[in-house]
């Protein structure tokens, strides 16, 4: 059991939307002028504001100001003492979690945070490894809350610790020192389906009659039919997915929603199939330190078929190094890096990697944007490097022409080498233009002078003595160079010849047909301004983070000239949508954003392969890496396209009518047309 402890089983299941926390946020100041100001309250709200934040330090801070105030004039004594608690424990200082959990318990009896509160001591007992103890707190959370949701996660996380970290003997002991019926009766239904697994279905059914006259409510009562049911059939094998996300530290938000998603999508799976799967998600609060650890517990029981996770590239590919080695297939839903998958054969990338992303775009500009000539301005770094250059290997294969490549790195606050140097090469591209349509044209004026009748019309007349051009017209005799001849014979239009010799910003460059620029998120509101002052008139391509729509709105400009791509899309005004989002948020009490849509469809995904008897490693992976096309919510996944076991499907987007919509997408690696979903 010691071994155990460094490890933080199913956290994702213990991580609920805090009622408490949800409760204070309602607690706003009253802004009615003739109530007193509750200083104690808006202190408090800053408090819980810096924790929806999750900065857990400043939070901390103030909640331990709130609970300082005596208890005479304090009355969020209560409040501030679980949100105390909520943060240390968000802090990793478990056993001060523990402390203020035990406190909170014997002096709130009467709360209406008691259920947070020991559901919250039931997750700082399981991050420490202590089962025992967190099983008593999540039995209580069962008995006692009315938040349906508490009690939910509650039973999940306690069903999952019993069947993998708990021994039938160790069991038996908790039941024999509890003295609590509704324990003793939970606990007992799970120590005969124990027995039942072990194939000791006589002594599992010895249990059952040993409690039947205790089960009194109708929760037991269901339960204890579904038991007997189970008892009757040949017990099935638990199939458990290993679930490896960040849901504490730096990207605790992020995770969350990603595990939110995934939930959902088991719960719809249950709802629907037979078999028995579960989720173990574990914490490795964006480290690799902590991601091999998980990785190598996970592999190492032989009930977890599948890896789901990390998130950032960096762990999934301390993950993947494992998972291969160990032959346990791993799907990342959002590691975008294009050497993944090169790790083995069990590594699979939901998520289009950077060269896909490049590539595919490089696609659309060549076949319906109708690009030759590209320049591109990218971060020079492995996201900026790898969309540009399979981008502009792409555009060159098809017979383009790449012809200027600029990087920044930093802040691209100030621009002015990188434009410089693309509109100098659109110059270039114009000087050349045009000296290749004059040698043209001086090639038909030669014909002219040396054709029979030695006549351009029947008003003019041309010779060519030298570097001179004698144009001769019914009363006027003209001796130019080849520009003015070209213009005064009609050959050439005299605009044609506006050209600056030297770059000048006055001058709007039209050469450039395509413009690359897969810039961060961050960066467009600097990036913008310039590519409008730097005057060029091109087709803009950028990654997913272009998808900005208030910002792009503000410069109509540059939303015209732009497509970009992304492997996320969903129509929020679709029936379809509308009616997943109503389902979701019911059941989850959140509307879904766009990393929850990641964990469901990758969960999704990888749940269509478990439709056999064979639930093998590795028929799981066969199964994978030839999945039919799964269309989810907001991405497609197929790893049948043009790099194995990565997701080849994305969508093609542009700003029409005010909002992002697709005009192309990408299946196994081709381009098809866009149908909405009804």
């Amino acid at each position: 059991m010691h071994r155990l402890k460094i490890f933080t089983l199913y956290l994702g299941l213990i991580i609920a939307v805090n009622v408490a926390v949800a409760q204070f946020v309602d607690m706003t100041p009253d802004s009615n002028l003739s109530e007193p100001v509750d200083s104690l309250k808006i202190l408090f709200q800053e408090g819980v504001r810096y924790y929806n934040q999750e900065r857990y330090w400043d939070a901390l801070n103030i909640f331990e100001q709130v609970n300082s105030v005596p208890d005479s004039i304090n009355h969020l004594r209560s409040a501030s003492g679980l949100m105390l608690l909520k943060s240390f424990l968000r802090l990793g200082d478990l056993d001060r979690a523990i402390q203020l959990g035990r406190e909170f318990v014997l002096v709130n009896k009467d709360s209406k945070y008691l259920d947070d509160a020991e559901y919250t001591l039931a997750e700082a007992y399981l991050l420490k490894g202590q089962y025992n103890e967190s099983i008593y707190y999540y039995l209580n959370v069962m008995e006692k809350t009315d938040e349906e949701r508490l009690r939910y996660l509650s039973k999940q996380t306690l069903e999952t610790v019993v069947d993998l970290f708990i021994s039938t003997e160790q069991l038996v002991s908790i039941i024999e020192n509890t003295h609590a019926d509704f324990h003793k009766i939970f606990l007992t239904l799970k120590l005969a389906e124990k027995y039942h697994m072990d194939g000791n279905t006589r002594q599992a059914e010895k249990e059952l009659r040993g409690i039947r006259g205790m089960v009194r409510s109708s929760y037991f009562t269901n339960e204890y039919v579904k038991t007997s049911e189970r008892l009757r059939n040949r017990a099935q094998e638990k199939i458990y997915i290993g679930v490896i996300l960040p849901l504490s530290g730096p990207m605790a938000s992020l995770g969350k929603n990603i595990l939110n998603g995934v939930r959902y999508a088991l719960h719809q799976f249950r709802t629907y199939n037979d078999k028995d799967i579960t989720v173990i998600a574990m914490d490795n609060r964006g480290e690799v330190v902590e991601s091999i650890k998980k990785v190598e517990y996970l592999c190492n029981n032989p009930k977890v078929k599948a890896l789901f996770g990390p998130v950032s590239t960096e762990n999934t590919i301390a993950v993947a190094a494992v998972a291969n080695q160990r032959k346990v297939p791993q799907i990342t839903p959002t590691a975008t890096s294009s050497e993944i998958n090169s790790l083995g054969p069990y590594i699979f990338q939901a998520n289009v990697d950077f060269e896909n992303l490049g590539r595919f775009l490089g696609i659309y500009a060549d076949e319906i944007a109708g690009v030759r000539t590209v320049a591109s301005l990218a971060p020079a770094d492995e996201f900026g490097k790898e969309i540009t250059d399979a981008f502009c290997r792409t555009i060159d294969e098809r017979g383009g022409y790449v012809v200027s490549q600029q990087w920044y790195q930093g802040k691209p606050e100030e621009l002015k080498y990188q434009f410089s140097n693309i509109r100098v090469a659109g110059l270039d591209i114009v000087h050349r233009l045009l000296e290749e349509k004059i040698e043209a044209s001086r090639q038909k004026l030669l014909r002219y002078t040396n054709s029979d009748s030695l006549w351009l019309s029947d008003s003019i007349y041309v010779d060519i003595y030298g570097d001179q051009y004698r144009i001769f017209t019914t009363d006027s005799v003209y001796v130019t160079n080849l520009q003015q001849a070209l213009i005064l014979t009609g050959i050439m239009d005299s605009s044609e010849f506006l050209i600056p010799e030297e770059d000048s910003l006055e001058y709007r460059i039209t050469s450039i047909d395509g413009l690359l620029i897969p810039a961060y998120a961050s960066e467009l509101e600097m990036l913008i301004p310039q590519i409008e002052y730097y005057n060029l008139n091109a087709q803009i391509f950028g990654s997913a983070n272009w998808n900005d729509p208030e910002l792009l709105k503000k410069h109509p400009v540059i939303t015209r000239q732009l497509t970009f791509i992304s492997d996320y899309y969903y129509d929020k005004n679709s029936g379809f949508y509308k009616a997943f989002e109503r389902t979701y948020s019911r059941l989850t009490g959140n509307l879904p954003g766009r990393f929850d849509l990641y964990g469901y469809d990758t969960m999704r995904a990888l749940l269509s392969v478990f439709d056999g008897d064979d639930v093998s490693r590795d028929n799981i992976r066969k199964k994978l890496a030839q999945m039919s096309t799964y269309h989810g919510i907001c991405r497609n996944i197929s790893f049948r396209g043009n790099r194995p076991r990565v997701n080849s499907c994305a969508y093609i987007l542009k700003m029409q009518d005010g909002e992002i919509k697709p005009v192309a997408v990408i299946e196994n690696g081709d381009l098809t047309t866009y149908t909405p979903q009804r």
